[in-house]
């Protein structure tokens, strides 16, 4: 109750009330002491606000529209820059992943089978460990036998 009386004192003031409606609140004002506080209350910050000095615009209008909508510009043309500069990035990646794929020594290397097998046995280390004690480690023999994949014959 109490926002709608607010309300209609407001549009009261505002001058954007009925005839019916004006005559509902000065009866109202005239009876509600609480009603006409608020409605003195409305009227004095109203008088506070119309009396409110305005400081006078630095720039005419044209001037900071035309700001506004240059700053704007920029920022969608860095945008634009930034959008064109990662999806260039990513084609480049691509077509690189692609050649590299298809001209790579590394995986014609890894493609290329041979029916020798490979053994590495360490009987000395290549560079030797120094620690304070002077311990040299070495491998005679394999901690764990390692399986070994059956050798099947290259089809030419």
């Amino acid at each position: 109750m109490k926002q709608e009386r607010f309300e209609l004192i407001s549009a009261y003031l505002d001058g954007e009330v009925t005839s019916s409606q004006r005559r509902e609140i000065e009866a109202l004002l005239e009876t509600d002491p609480v009603a006409k506080h608020l409605y003195q209350r409305l009227l004095q910050l109203r008088s506070e606000l119309q009396r409110m000095p305005i400081n006078p615009t630095l720039e005419p209008v044209d001037k900071t529209v035309a700001g506004v909508f240059e700053k704007i510009d920029r920022r969608s043309r860095r945008h634009f820059v930034l959008v064109g500069s990662a999806v260039a990035g990513l084609c480049i990646a691509v077509i690189s992943g692609f050649i590299s794929a298809t001209r790579s020594p590394v995986v014609k290397f890894a493609e290329v089978s041979n029916s020798e097998t490979v053994q590495i046995a360490l009987n000395e280390p290549v560079i030797e460990i120094v620690n304070p004690d002077n311990v040299m480690l070495t491998v005679n023999e394999p901690l764990l036998q390692i399986p070994q994949a059956p050798i099947t014959p290259e089809k030419n």
